[in-house]
């Protein structure tokens, strides 16, 4: 398998233990690169791949989710080739952090978004456990027409017991979906508040 050469021109930005970067042969794609962080012993991509392939083995609808799929072996060592989400003029879609921070939709359309977001989640039994607002893109699919996708954050935070009990316990799963949408919601209001009051302004999207 020849070797992907990744580069400065084509990084994208930098994670919690991750890097990402275009795909210098296909736009359409990202490559996500693991890198060493201090006290910290998580293989996110594995935890992606399996989670993934867990959903698609399950059948579960991927609508609002950043799909990944194989391994490639890169100069900064073994990445994840995963979903670049854009647009439906090609434009790199924005956070829906971004959309709230610069007011681009309204708080109607906003909680329109969320709730078809719950929905899909909870009918599909996906579990979004760190569930950061910047871990959703909102996409434009047509002129003034939006879906949330979900980029980074799904399966689980490490391997372990309970990401056995998410992929394998009804219950757990059900009560983790629940727990981490109030968590997130709170996370909405916290925002929303700080948006209104315009102190303290969002800058990390």
């Amino acid at each position: 398998m020849q070797k992907v050469i990744l580069d400065d021109s084509l990084f994208i930005a930098k994670g919690s233990g991750r890097s990402c970067y275009t795909h210098p042969n296909d736009e359409s794609k990202l490559i996500k690169i693991k890198y060493s962080q201090a006290g910290i012993d998580n293989d996110q991509n594995l935890i992606d791949y399996r989670y993934i392939n867990y959903l698609r083995k399950n059948k579960k609808s991927l609508k609002h989710i950043a799909q990944c799929y194989e391994y490639v072996d890169t100069n900064l060592g073994t990445g994840l080739v995963c979903d670049r989400i854009v647009n439906y003029d090609q434009s790199v879609s924005k956070s829906f952090r971004y959309f709230m921070a610069k007011k681009i939709i309204t708080l109607e359309h906003q909680q329109k978004l969320l709730n078809e977001l719950k929905d899909y989640l909870e009918s599909e039994a996906i579990v979004f456990v760190d569930n950061s607002l910047r871990n959703i893109l909102c996409q434009e699919i047509s002129e003034g027409q939006y879906r949330l996708i979900i980029i980074d954050g799904l399966g689980a935070k490490r391997e372990g017991l309970k990401f056995w009990l998410y992929l394998n316990v009804n219950l757990y799963r059900t009560y983790k979906i629940k727990r981490q949408w109030m968590r997130l919601s709170n996370a909405y209001k916290i925002d929303l508040a700080r948006i209104d009051l315009n102190e303290n302004p969002i800058t990390r999207f």
